[in-house]
């Protein structure tokens, strides 16, 4: 316990653990950034899959864009 009070006044040791702190939060923002990046990229692959086989049931481009947000260039260039 000694030991522990003597690290907490210590301006060094402080300096250390503060650069380790904001380091872990860069890192957890990293990783949730990537995470939303791979939800968004996930999803739109999702709706492309659908667009295809609406497409394949004969629906209109035009009900497909309703359903999927796609736009009607992107599901042309999926034909």
């Amino acid at each position: 316990m000694k030991k522990l009070n003597e690290l907490v006044l210590d301006d060094e040791f402080g300096m250390y653990y503060d650069a380790e702190i904001v380091h872990r939060k860069e890192i957890n923002s990293a990783r949730s950034d990537g995470r939303k990046e791979g939800r968004k990229e996930g999803s739109k692959e999702k709706a492309k899959s659908i667009a295809k086989n609406l497409l394949n049931m004969g629906i209109s481009k035009k009900d497909i864009m309703k359903a999927t947000g796609l736009s009607k260039k992107q599901i042309t260039m999926l034909m």
